[in-house]
């Protein structure tokens, strides 16, 4: 299987925040934003392997800053982890007001991709070439992380009454 590098994969996206996306206070409504989130890791994941791609999982979502009507959302993705048949999305959130230039960080989000074929069985991705120290570092936590959800995955499977 050949390997590909993260870079050949990142991938940026802005977004103004208009009208539609804003709940009554103006602000970005939350889902709105993880469907923005979930289409910068699907680019992401469509270039790294270029099959068909479905979304995993989503790890936990913090909103640490509100995003208002007006301002510009930056979306960066980028891959740090891969198994064989799945890919960790990095996903970091930017909003700045597009008046002052004022830029707060908003979120970092790790997604689970999983490459299917036709039949929707995961199939074989790309392995990830790691150059740097960094990279390295961000492989390991990946792994880390994807230990950490096969064990909540585990958790919630056992809990699925095959009656509903």
């Amino acid at each position: 299987m050949e390997t590909k590098h993260w870079k050949e994969s990142q991938t940026e996206l802005q977004r103004l925040v208009l009208p539609p996306d804003t709940n009554i206070y103006n602000d970005l409504y939350g889902g709105r934003l993880v469907e923005w989130i979930d289409n910068v890791a699907a680019i992401v994941a469509a270039k790294h392997c270029r099959r068909r791609t479905v979304t995993g999982s989503i790890d936990r979502l913090f909103f640490l800053s509100p995003i208002h009507l007006g301002d510009i959302v930056s979306l960066y993705g980028r891959i740090n982890y891969v198994t064989k048949k799945t890919m960790e999305i990095e996903v970091d959130v930017y909003s700045e007001n597009a008046i002052t230039g004022d830029r707060s960080f908003t979120t970092t989000c790790f997604l689970t991709y999983v490459a299917i074929n036709q039949d929707g069985k995961a199939i074989e991705v790309p392995q990830l070439k790691l150059e740097t120290d960094e990279e390295r570092e961000r492989f390991k936590q990946g792994e880390q992380r994807s230990q950490q959800r096969l064990k909540a995955l585990e958790e919630v499977k056992s809990r699925v009454n095959p009656q509903i």
